[in-house]
């Protein structure tokens, strides 16, 4: 596995996923203040986690009838969603919800989107590496996997990841609420360059990195589920220097919708009418 790795004087890293864009539970209002908060940070860059578009097909989970642009109008609203911003893209990973049309057609939407981005397109997962001034930093990207309901629950099934992976950040998403979680401290044998070997104490952070999607209806009110609402975070890697010593920690910062808004989709009868001269 080739990493990608990177080198920035300041990083503030916004993962986006689950966007769900075609879904008529996507806040749209919110998405695009958060896209318009990485276009006016000069030290924002992204990563597309998947779930951009719903993706509901006839042979899937969701409601086909029910969503409001097909996969390819989806795909053409993130296009116009994204372009202000993809200079500022790292790459992206695949979602659940675009490798429903893959599983049915053989076509990746999110590797598809990737390239009419100009954006690399990593696969299942990654790792990444950042230098941040002088200060060198791990992460691993990865969509996330099934979680039960409760916070608890999705909570555990993103700390799962730790158990097998060792980086200094460590990305995942799919169940729809932001967290920082407990930073953990990981011990590990240190060469010290002098013939000798050291313990030494690296604190492994962990993310569950939002959507845009606002479960006050569809799937989470028809099952009876507590609505979880869309929210977003970013985190911002620190790389200054005091004196000789490299500085090294991590800075989370959350964005939550106000949910005092109906949801609007008043951009429909742009993508409705290019589908329909395309057919």
């Amino acid at each position: 596995m080739n990493v990608p790795s990177f080198k920035f004087p300041r990083l503030r890293l916004y993962p986006l996923v689950c966007m769900h864009v075609g879904a008529p539970q996507c806040d749209v209002k919110f998405l695009r203040e958060h896209l318009q908060r990485i276009e006016n940070d000069p030290d924002a860059r992204w990563v597309y986690m998947g779930d951009g578009g719903e993706c509901a097909t006839k042979h899937s989970k969701g409601d086909v009838y029910g969503q409001l642009l097909s996969p390819q109008g989806q795909m053409e609203m993130l296009l116009d969603l994204l372009n202000p911003i993809k200079d500022k893209a790292l790459f992206g990973v695949r979602g659940n919800h675009g490798r429903r049309v893959y599983k049915e057609t053989g076509l990746s939407f999110d590797k598809n989107l990737m390239a009419r981005l100009g954006v690399p397109y990593m696969g299942v997962a990654t790792f990444a590496h950042f230098l941040v001034g002088r200060t060198p930093y791990t992460a691993y990207f990865h969509h996330g996997t099934d979680s039960g309901v409760s916070l608890r629950a999705k909570i555990s099934a993103a700390e799962s990841f730790g158990g097998h992976i060792v980086a200094d950040s460590i990305y995942t998403a799919h169940s729809h609420v932001a967290e920082d979680l407990t930073p953990a401290p990981v011990q590990f044998v240190q060469d010290n360059r002098n013939g000798a070997y050291s313990v030494a104490t690296r604190m492994r952070h962990q993310y569950i990195c939002g959507t845009a999607y606002d479960s006050r209806s569809g799937y989470a009110e028809d099952k009876g589920y507590k609505p979880l609402l869309p929210a977003y975070l970013a985190v911002e890697y620190d790389g200054r220097r005091s004196g000789d010593l490299r500085r090294r920690g991590q800075r989370c910062e959350k964005w939550r919708s106000s949910a005092d808004y109906e949801l609007r989709h008043d951009y429909l009868s742009k993508y409705i009418h290019e589908q329909r001269e395309e057919d």
